[in-house]
């Protein structure tokens, strides 16, 4: 079957950012390397992490914390998980309770966590979800832009647990301010499996098709029928058998869609380790995706089973269905190894968050290992984290991590030949061009304008050209001081193309602008 994941009308790029993370809107280059970029840690520790006796152990890991910007008051909130009680070896997660406590900051950096939740020994605390009765993991938010009402402006899905954790089920909440939550009465339905989900599950808003998205796992993820006898009391991993897809139980994403965050589709398969690219202990364990543009773009939480460790990886899809893996499989945030706060297991969970033209990836991070700390004790396993997971020194927290807006990868030209980077034909009715690009000394970026006949259109030659020559997320270029590019449909407007000339410069993206109104705006192409 022919390659589905590229096609002529992706071409369409409208008014978005357009960024270089695949080939599809390259017709050529000369001269020209792609640089990826990863984001730089502020900071040496952690800017959350446990700081008040009842955080027993609060537990950053894939999926049980939460960080978005509230748009109504443009505060940071987080939403983030701690396990409780007295830890016994002999039960999974050690028998631990998990509640969800609140921290709000107004920088992303400085965080306080209110008393306003549960009291603890006389004292009230920021703990919003779970007591003695039910406890709460894994509650992941979305701030709902279309809510039918105030009262259901924050959503989330989470597992309550109860009964020392012996019974559990995922429910639905709402919440208007992201502190009171509302159980919603109705458990959630998945496809043909009913209110059946593992306890991973990131969520989301569609924002073309305001449907409700979560990023999860199927509850027969680890069901599969394998010829070899396993016993978790012995190992953590289960067996793996290569080419043999009725056993595998490594853990994969699956996607969920609801119209009203209670009914949700059969889930469907999007991302799994490869069988031959992949090692073979490797598994994946959660994304985030957003859109940048009209990519889709999603950090890939990937755990290697035998060194106990998770890094964050990045993947990217024209259509938000088939994924491709970025850079070689390099990280896009690494576990900085001994000696580090994060030093063993990181992972993104949330979309970046854009602070002053950076964006700004709220992640988790441990020295501790995956498991553990967790099984480590009944396996038999030598090691301080198992001997002793809650005295051995290590610990949970959050840190940030920055990257230039829209600067995951980059076209690149050095000072000693002119790169040139011409497009494809694309399709936008915008009137004026521009660009995220950053310029070494003596370095520059110039563009001329072609339809897709090869011919310049109106004054957008590269003799007329002014160059760009310094460093900036968001700069319009001109041709002799005006910025106008002739735009409209028809053969001759409709399509057309841009060649950069680059001299020791980086372009990291580049976008049409002030789009003109579309004479014809319910015509389709094979009318006109």
């Amino acid at each position: 079957m022919r390659d589905l994941s590229q096609d002529g009308t992706q071409l369409h790029i409208d008014d978005q950012p357009q960024t270089f993370l695949d080939n599809l809107i390259l017709e050529s280059v000369t001269d020209v390397t792609r640089r990826w970029h990863t984001p730089k840690r502020i900071g040496d520790g952690p800017v959350l992490h446990k700081t008040e006796d009842w955080e027993v152990l609060p537990y950053f890991g894939c999926a049980n914390h939460t960080v978005l910007r509230d748009t109504t008051d443009g505060l940071f909130k987080c939403w983030y998980e701690i396990m409780v009680g007295e830890p016994d070896s002999k039960k999974m997660g050690l028998g631990m309770e998990s509640q969800m406590c609140y921290a709000v900051s107004e920088d992303g950096l400085s965080w306080e966590k209110p008393p306003i939740g549960l009291e603890v020994n006389g004292r009230r605390t920021n703990i919003i979800l779970g007591d003695a009765e039910s406890g709460a993991h894994g509650l992941m938010v979305t701030e709902d832009p279309h809510a039918r009402s105030e009262a259901e402006r924050f959503k989330a899905l989470f597992t309550r647990m109860w009964d020392h954790n012996k019974n559990r089920q995922i429910v639905a909440a709402h919440s208007p301010d992201g502190i009171d939550w509302h159980i919603y009465d109705e458990l959630p339905s998945v496809g043909a499996s009913g209110p059946r989900l593992c306890d991973v599950h990131i969520v989301g808003v569609d924002p073309d098709s305001r449907e409700y998205v979560a990023y999860t796992r199927h509850f027969l993820m680890t069901a599969g029928a394998t010829r070899t006898r396993f016993d978790r009391n012995v190992t953590f991993s289960r067996p793996y058998e290569p080419e043999n897809f009725a056993s595998y139980s490594q853990r994969r994403i699956w996607q969920i869609r609801s119209p009203d965050f209670i009914h949700w589709s059969e889930p469907l398969l999007l991302a799994a380790a490869d069988e031959e690219e992949d090692n073979i202990d490797e598994s994946f364990y959660g994304m985030v995706p957003f859109r940048v543009g009209t990519q889709h773009v999603a950090p890939l939480s990937v755990f290697s089973a035998v060194d106990n460790v998770m890094e964050v990886q990045l993947i990217h899809s024209r259509d938000g269905l088939r994924w491709k893996r970025a850079n070689r499989r390099q990280p896009f945030l690494d576990q900085r190894g001994e000696g580090y706060w994060d030093g063993h297991m990181v992972s993104i969970v949330n979309p970046p968050i854009e602070v002053d033209g950076e964006l700004w990836f709220f992640h988790s991070g441990t020295d501790f290992h995956h498991d553990w700390w967790l099984v480590g004790k009944r396996e038999g396993i030598d090691h301080p984290e198992a001997n002793d997971p809650l005295g051995c020194g290590s610990s949970f927290g959050m840190g940030v991590a920055k990257l230039r807006k829209d600067g995951y990868a980059g076209l690149f030209a050095n000072q000693y030949r002119q790169g040139i980077v011409t497009t494809r034909p694309l399709i936008s009715l915008g009137s004026r061009l521009s660009i995220n690009a950053t310029c070494g000394p003596g370095g520059s970026v110039r563009v001329e304008v072609l339809n897709r006949d090869e011919q310049i259109l109106g004054s957008c030659n590269l003799e007329s050209a002014d160059p760009f020559e310094s460093d900036s997320t968001d700069h319009t270029m001109t041709w002799n001081g005006d910025p106008t590019i002739p735009a409209g449909r028809g053969q001759d407007l409709y399509w057309r193309k841009l060649r950069f000339y680059l001299r020791n410069a980086e372009l990291h993206s580049f976008r049409f602008t002030h789009s003109i109104e579309d004479p014809d705006p319910f015509k389709t192409e094979k009318e006109w």
